[in-house]
């Protein structure tokens, strides 16, 4: 009794303290944070993420013929790079040669484009100039896509004994057909099929050539003056294939 008289007596005349409200607990729930995004696995200067796992096999194949050739890489090969696993692979490609088809065949859809391009922008009806343009397209399609190029005419596919690349093969040739004959008629009428045949080839030859010395870096060109000198170079190719007389009776 006597200590709680004492505290009485202690606590007298103060007015008590107000508590202070507690804060309700928190539920127990997730908090909502940005997720972090999942790291991929990197091919090169590409991501494979999903999706179109046939093209991501072509640009696979692309990059390591790229860095290696193209006799270095295998199906497996390319299906690691991407994560993936190589049955995935042979559900879209029988073997490295049919992979390899679809990376000249790539390859042939981009040179066709870019040779359509380039004829437009030249914006020349002259048959010559036109010719003059095709090749600065060869030669630019070789300089820039080394590793389709380089599928594109290597003995692989081309020593095959059936040909993947019919259409996209002939597409192109056609193309290169029908301006040589225009540069023919142009110059000196009507030209027959031999004659075509053979300035076509004469004309090609001296334009993969060019692709061929520019791609291996014996013939060093900086890449600013790179369609005068093609221009150069060829001027004297065209003016010789398109001028009539290719064909042996002819000759005589």
């Amino acid at each position: 009794m006597a200590r709680a008289k004492t505290a009485t007596k202690a606590t007298a005349g103060r007015k008590p303290r107000a508590s202070k409200p507690r804060a309700p607990k928190r539920a127990a729930t997730a908090r909502a944070t940005p997720a972090r995004p999942r790291k991929t696995r990197k091919l090169g200067r590409a991501t494979y993420h999903h999706g179109d796992l046939r093209r991501a096999l072509v640009d696979a194949a692309v990059v390591i013929i790229a860095d290696r050739g193209a006799e270095a890489f295998t199906l497996r090969e390319a299906a690691r790079r991407l994560g993936v696993n190589h049955r995935a692979a042979y559900r879209h490609f029988a073997d490295k040669s049919s992979l390899l088809a679809a990376v000249a065949e790539q390859g042939f859809a981009a040179l066709i484009a870019g040779t359509r391009a380039e004829i437009a922008a030249a914006g020349a009806s002259d048959p010559e100039e036109r010719l003059l343009a095709m090749a600065r397209a060869y030669v630019a399609f070789a300089d820039q896509h080394p590793a389709h190029f380089r599928v594109m005419f290597g003995p692989r596919l081309n020593e095959a004994a059936d040909q993947p690349l019919e259409a996209p093969i002939a597409e192109a040739y056609a193309l290169l057909e029908a301006e040589i004959r225009a540069a023919i008629a142009r110059a000196a009428g009507d030209p027959g099929d031999d004659d075509v045949t053979d300035a076509l080839v004469a004309f090609w030859a001296v334009v993969h050539g060019l692709a061929s010395l520019v791609l291996m870096k014996r013939v060093r060109v900086r890449r600013d003056q790179l369609p005068a000198w093609i221009d150069r170079v060829t001027r004297l190719a065209v003016r010789g294939v398109t001028a009539r007389g290719m064909s042996a009776d002819t000759l005589i």
